[in-house]
């Protein structure tokens, strides 16, 4: 197999609990060409130590000037990066073994195309009972997968294997993004890429109860918001309106989800074009009414009938 070399990218923020599970995850390929780039965004712990206490050649840690987020603590680590190929990898979250072999041997088939971006399913790991769940990404496969992209976020930093050029030609990463900036990324990069996704796992995610971003609600649906805004044209044209609708709708749940009703409110005065008198309209609309989630309401609202009934008064012949 031809050598080249992999360059790894990691951001970390505060992580000297978690990234030596992380780094030894990497060191440890079956695929050892590689080097090592862990951005540190100017932590407060001894998260520097940590990656320094190597004496792995392969590790090189840069630390910035100032706090500027994953997507900053990424593009540097992009542009430091001597390899062909970039791998990215968080710093609470841990690779399979094989993992980079396995992306390999396709990239191999494919004669090193710079315009392949390889992508895995994952394990979903939670630490505080030990419990281990596959999860099965939506398929993200083929040489046009921009449409498919648009609909559902599905691709995560941990499982991308991606050319240094390809990150080049989209101008790297939006570090504008408050979060589904993985998302961000494979939109980008499907306008030019063909994808290939490997249905088994070849990393585990850790949903710890340390603050990350995907626990951040503000941050999630800023997130979100931000990319539908930003592809909306394309949403639009290439998914249709009806997918618009979904994505408005499910914005809408999220802040009802997350008891942001000023938020609710606020998202629907920006967007004028909501179908107000849809079935799904109505119904979330009456989960504001009643500051209720939408999985709760019809529960909820059965209990009351159920109670109703129970204290009629009995019919008397």
């Amino acid at each position: 197999m031809h050598r080249v070399k992999i360059s790894v990218v990691i951001p970390a923020y505060n992580r000297e609990k978690t990234i030596r599970y992380c780094l030894d995850s990497v060191l440890n390929q079956t695929y050892s060409s590689l080097e090592i780039i862990v951005v540190d965004d100017c932590s407060t712990d001894k998260t520097v130590q940590v990656i320094k206490s190597y004496s792995d050649p392969r590790i090189s840690c840069i630390v910035l000037d100032k706090n500027s987020g994953a997507q900053a603590a990424r593009n540097r680590g992009i542009k430091e990066a001597k390899g062909e190929w970039i791998a990215f990898q968080d710093s609470d979250d841990e690779w399979m073994l094989e993992k980079l072999e396995k992306q390999i041997k396709i990239l191999k088939k494919e004669n090193f195309n710079p315009w392949v971006v390889v992508h895995s399913n994952c394990l979903r790991y939670y630490p505080s009972n030990g419990e281990k769940k596959i999860w099965r990404l939506p398929e993200i496969a083929g040489d046009n997968v921009y449409p498919l992209l648009l609909e559902n976020p599905c691709v995560l930093f941990p499982g991308l294997l991606v050319s240094k050029m390809a990150l080049k030609k989209i101008g790297y990463l939006d570090e504008n993004v408050p979060s589904y900036q993985e998302w961000d990324t494979s939109i980008r990069l499907a306008k030019y890429c063909k994808f290939f996704h490997i249905k088994e796992p070849l990393f585990i995610y850790y949903l710890h109860k340390d603050t990350t971003i995907s626990k951040n609600k503000k941050k999630d649906i800023e997130g979100l918001e931000y990319i539908l805004h930003k592809f909306e044209n394309d949403i639009k044209t290439l998914c249709g309106e009806k997918v618009w609708e979904r994505h408005l709708i499910g914005q809408l749940k999220k802040r009802i989800n997350y008891k942001f009703w000023k938020e609710f409110d606020e998202f629907l005065i920006r967007n004028p074009s909501i179908n107000n008198c849809s079935p799904k309209m109505v119904y979330l609309k009456i989960c504001r009414l009643l500051h209720v989630r939408p999985s709760n309401l019809i529960e909820k609202t059965v209990k009351f009938m159920i109670m109703k009934v129970l204290l009629l008064p009995s019919n008397r012949s």
